[in-house]
């Protein structure tokens, strides 16, 4: 009941200060983001039937295509009014970037799957934002000592973290561009993709760091075609590609949802 209750003075509260203001979620992102690379056709698989890869020129080898593993703490997200539904809590997705639906240029990034520790957020991402989100409960979560371990009924996420460099500014490293293309692209996690919300990420008071990365991912947590097994993940200024992972520190805003405009790109 308790939740059911946060999801209405959300929508009621966000809706009326949004009236005139399209950013109405504010937070404080500490993360990390972490980009595995697989074939095309492997991650053409993970997608619903009307949607097909748009092309990755440049910084990836020839025939493959990225999978983004967000992770980490949201601190003080929520309505930039009134503060007190503010709250700070656990999150993993699951997401495949530069994606379209076949009759359309409309680039996209389709949010697969979202783990969260609170309840209240789960269903608020479900109802408002239709995504596909669960309750997991933490077993090893700290950012600040390269933790990040769930479980979700008997299946287990298992993420180490270790620095490979000093904080710095995004232009720091180059490569880091691409995670702002990424991250700046409108995402939806419905299939039918008739509504879409958009983060707005600071990156010019962002903090970053190279981090290289261990993962275990348990079969049923992702999709089926996700590689089993530990996966190392090499940092940002050593990936081939200059895609490796990072570990963030950066504030944001985030849309409502609104309709998927599919003439612009």
């Amino acid at each position: 009941m308790e939740a059911y209750i946060f999801l209405r003075c959300f929508l009621l509260l966000a809706l009326f200060h949004g009236s005139n203001q399209a950013d109405v979620i504010i937070g404080h992102y500490k993360a990390w983001w972490a980009a595995v690379t697989l074939p095309n056709t492997t991650v053409q698989a993970m997608l619903p039937d009307d949607f097909e890869l748009v092309t990755v020129k440049d910084w990836l080898p020839p025939g493959t295509h990225p999978v983004i593993l967000e992770m980490g703490m949201e601190h003080d997200c929520g309505p930039v009014w009134p503060k007190r539904l503010q709250t700070t809590f656990m999150q993993f997705t699951y997401e495949i970037p530069f994606i379209k639906r076949k009759d359309s240029e409309a680039t996209f990034n389709y949010k697969s799957i979202i783990y969260l520790d609170s309840e209240e957020e789960s269903l608020a991402s479900r109802e408002v934002y239709r995504l596909n989100s669960s309750v997991v409960k933490p077993v090893n979560v700290s950012v600040e000592d390269g933790a990040f371990e769930f479980k979700y009924n008997d299946f287990t996420f298992k993420a180490n973290a270790t620095p490979k460099g000093a904080w710095n500014t995004t232009d720091a490293y180059p490569g880091f561009k691409q995670y702002i293309n990424i991250m700046n692209l409108k995402w939806f996690g419905s299939p039918e993709l008739t509504e879409c919300a958009q983060h707005h990420y600071d990156f010019t008071s962002a903090k970053i760091r190279p981090a290289a990365m261990t993962v275990s991912v348990d079969h049923n947590l992702l999709s089926p075609m996700f590689p089993q097994g530990v996966l190392r993940l090499p940092g940002l200024d050593t990936a081939h590609g200059d895609l490796g992972t990072v570990e963030v520190d950066i504030h944001f805003t985030m849309t409502l949802p609104e309709s998927c405009d599919q003439k612009k790109t």
